[in-house]
């Protein structure tokens, strides 16, 4: 269960109920308790180009010192910094549990791609008609054949379609000896 008030993940972010497991232990160092865990999220997030889904996993480890929640009230804060109920790696005891549920998110956050693609060649989607490029669109050729030439320019037209032709006829006879 995680807090109202706590991380939130992007909409698009779906992790798989059960989806997120937390091993580690809770051991005492020094006159304080340490929280390492290792933590596996199976999750899907849609493809940015083509928008198919993605399933994926990550690992990672967590590291937190945990404090009594006394020591929480007795924390102290600059009154320039937003107090947001987290001192970088450490935990309070509430009732004698650890919450860590809102570091492990926060950490989900920080551990996804920046951009996720199903493949490194994902052509995404025709931006005129919204199908996959990769199925055959041919969009872009219906689009080139529509063009019209502004009739200002149609004089450049002229003089690049004659600049086309006798540099195809120079490569021609370049070929042919």
């Amino acid at each position: 269960d995680v807090r109202e008030d706590g991380v939130i993940l992007p909409e698009d972010l779906v992790i798989a109920e059960n989806g997120i497991l937390v091993e580690g232990e809770i051991y005492s160092v020094g006159g304080y308790l340490r929280l390492t865990a290792h933590v596996t999220a199976d999750y899907v997030t849609p493809c940015a180009r083509c928008l198919d889904p993605i399933e994926d996993t990550m690992e990672f480890d967590l590291e937190r010192t945990v404090r009594s929640g006394e020591a929480m009230q007795d924390a102290s804060y600059d009154d320039d910094e937003e107090w947001d109920g987290v001192l970088e790696d450490v935990l309070y005891l509430t009732d004698s549990h650890v919450y860590p549920d809102g570091d492990i998110l926060e950490q989900i956050l920080l551990e996804l791609p920046m951009v996720s693609l199903c493949s490194d060649d994902c052509q995404g989607l025709c931006p005129i008609c919204g199908h996959k490029k990769a199925e055959g669109c041919s969009c872009a050729e219906k689009e080139a054949a529509k063009k019209v030439i502004n009739p200002r320019m149609a004089k450049l037209q002229v003089l690049l379609d004659q600049y086309k032709a006798e540099d195809g006829e120079k490569s021609s006879e370049k070929s042919e000896e």
